[in-house]
């Protein structure tokens, strides 16, 4: 049987925050099986329809509006997670002039992510490398053959990013992503002159339906159809792939790509190298390697011989034995994107988006704005390199923390500023400015004269039942020391929300 606390726990890795009815329903089912079963056969919330209808293709808050809808208020949660994390490998970010007035193209492109979530790898990565989104992004569109007279030579940037970022990695790595070792020194996967190589694969392509190549002009063209070749601009010599593949010369544009995309899927680094991205995603930034190898083998073979079944993938990082019960070790765990803080934090207690408002929005400003204050927001990060990196470690630990590289004292502080005023000053029974999204304390009222079931049901609520006892004890005593009386209980509530909600504990995943 599943309780309520091991319920909280898979749903906090595998959708936007549990919520008090999640977790019934979830007992209810008493499947985690069934629950992805369920959550891939619902239809994809889409975020382009609503960006086109509502807005133009230059307005960036549309975008955020429905994300925000989306990941708050639709049924397919899981779908919606994993786009999240496959935006985090396959970076794209619409902060320049030009992408940031291509909205229709930048939130079809996260709902191709949505799309192939449970699709398969190789499918998926052919659809980032001919979207324009990911041409601009990393200069492949317009990319022409070597013309030594001009001293023009083909574009490196998707070729080197393809390959480092989305697909293998810098050095050689065993099944379960641990480095190779050539007498005690690790093995590089690729170098400059295989950049070079895939450089010449990528050339040729431009906006679908047109011919010119040589306008820097971005602005005037449809970035939502893939991008289509031009053969007088492709390289069309033989080239060298990774392991020495051959493709011979004389191919069409199409076929030298589909050749290259084939060559990067089938590298032995696939399958642990984005096995070990998603797991850190969803549920565990520190991995035993046998984990990521069992996942790893999933990605391989599905069972069926399918090899990049994304969707077995996830199934297989969510029901693993160590995403269950890895809890119990002191290392597990992640520490939450300050974006899931909020979902999670607003989901848990049932936040009401006003009517007549199109936004979820924390304070007065609009959402767009939350990565100033977080320093993250969809599809928006600094670099190709993501917000943060999957190797990084904080000072003075050998343990991974990716998350930790943008929290800072500047944007944990801001973070808790935002719970503080959603749970003070934006609540039900406090409606403040009323296009501010408002949390429902109502269930916490009515528990507050009994502060042990008060502090229970957070526990349960926000942190699977792991609420250290130091923090258990510190918010009895406040909470006790508030009357027992009606405008005291509601007092109890709040604090009792805001307590839990900007611990440390809560700021890690378990």
């Amino acid at each position: 049987m599943i309780n309520r606390n091991e319920a909280q726990r898979f749903l906090t890795q595998a959708s936007f925050g549990a919520s008090e009815s999640d977790i019934d329903a979830l007992v209810a089912l008493n499947s985690y099986d069934a629950w992805i079963d369920q959550q891939w056969a619902l239809p994809v919330s889409l975020t382009q329809p609503y960006v086109e209808a509502v807005g133009s293709g230059g307005l960036r808050p549309i975008r955020h509006h429905i994300w925000w809808q989306n990941a708050m208020e639709q049924p397919d949660q899981l779908r919606q997670r994993v786009a999240f994390a496959l935006s985090e490998l396959f970076v794209v970010s619409d902060l320049d002039y030009t992408l940031g007035n291509a909205q229709f193209g930048i939130s079809q492109y996260y709902d191709r992510l949505a799309q192939y979530a449970d699709g398969n790898y190789r499918d998926l990565l052919e659809v980032v490398t001919l979207h324009p989104v990911m041409g601009i992004y990393l200069s492949m569109l317009r990319n022409v053959q070597a013309d030594p007279e001009r001293n023009v030579r083909p574009d490196e940037n998707f070729a080197r990013e393809v390959l480092q970022l989305f697909s293998i990695g810098l050095v050689d790595l065993d099944l379960d992503g641990t480095p190779v070792l050539d007498d005690g020194e690790v093995v590089p996967t690729f170098d400059q002159v295989i950049i070079e190589e895939f450089a010449r694969v990528f050339t040729g392509w431009n906006f679908n339906g047109e011919t010119a190549i040589t306008s820097n002009d971005l602005t005037g063209y449809d970035k939502t159809q893939p991008m289509w070749a031009v053969a007088e601009h492709h390289d069309h010599g033989a080239k060298t792939l990774l392991g020495g593949e051959q493709i011979p010369a004389g191919l069409t544009p199409e076929a030298d790509m589909a050749r290259a995309l084939d060559n990067i899927f089938m590298h032995g680094n696939v399958g642990p190298f984005v096995s070990k991205f998603l797991i850190q995603r969803l549920v565990t930034s520190n991995p035993s390697p046998a984990y990521v190898e069992r996942v790893a083998s999933v990605f391989n073979n599905d069972g069926t011989g399918e090899r990049g079944n994304l969707g077995e993938v996830v199934r297989a990082i969510l029901l693993d034995t160590e995403a269950r019960n890895g809890y119990t070790d002191d290392n597990f765990g992640k520490v939450k994107e300050p974006v899931l803080r909020l979902t999670q934090f607003w989901r848990a207690l049932n936040a009401i988006r006003p009517a007549g408002t199109e936004e979820w929005r924390p304070y007065a400003s609009s959402s767009l704005g939350i990565d100033s204050v977080a320093g993250q927001a969809v599809l928006r990060s600094p670099s190709v390199f993501n917000f943060f990196q999957p190797s990084f470690s904080p000072p003075e630990t050998d343990l991974l923390a990716p998350e930790m590289q943008i929290h800072t004292e500047a944007t944990v502080g801001a973070m808790n500023n935002v719970l503080h005023s959603c749970t003070y000053a934006f609540n039900t029974r406090d409606y403040g400015y009323e296009v501010i999204t408002r949390i429902d304390v109502e269930r916490e009222v009515g528990l507050a004269s009994n502060v042990d079931a008060l502090i229970d049901h957070l526990d349960e609520l926000f942190l699977a039942g792991l609420m250290p006892a130091a923090q258990r004890t510190a918010m009895r005593t406040h909470l006790n020391a508030l009357p027992n009386t009606p405008d005291g209980h509601f007092a109890r509530a709040l604090d009792a929300v805001f307590m839990t909600a900007a611990s440390p504990a809560c700021m890690v995943q378990r």
